[in-house]
């Protein structure tokens, strides 16, 4: 079974290899969407969305700097490093992260599926 739930951060970058308006250092508020897969357990759900939405919201970087954690943190390399982070943590409630797109803007975002 898979569920999705949507959760949304602010943050500021800047990207050191772009020429252009991006290049300077501006922000955010991004909304990252993520399909996660795993059994129905007896309760009748693959885990309680309060559980999944205080793992996510603990490891998403809610008004940080993004340079800090991603050296060039355009939206893909950044929805790169959200799913290699946040899929660890989920495995470990035997649950899958399938699907992770991150929206820089109501209309550009990156999509990661596994």
């Amino acid at each position: 079974m898979k569920i999705k739930l949507i959760r949304s951060f602010s943050a500021a970058h800047r990207l050191p290899k772009y020429q252009g308006p991006c290049h300077d250092l501006h922000g955010h508020t991004w909304k990252v969407v993520f399909t996660i897969e795993g059994p129905v357990k007896a309760d009748g759900m693959v885990c309680d969305f309060k559980i999944i939405k205080r793992l996510l919201d603990e490891n998403l970087p809610d008004h940080q700097f993004l340079n800090d954690w991603v050296e060039n943190p355009t939206a893909e390399n950044l929805a790169q490093y959200l799913f290699d982070k946040i899929g660890p943590v989920l495995a470990a409630q035997q649950l899958t992260l399938r699907t992770l797109e991150l929206w820089e803007s109501d209309n550009a975002a990156a999509i990661l599926e596994r």
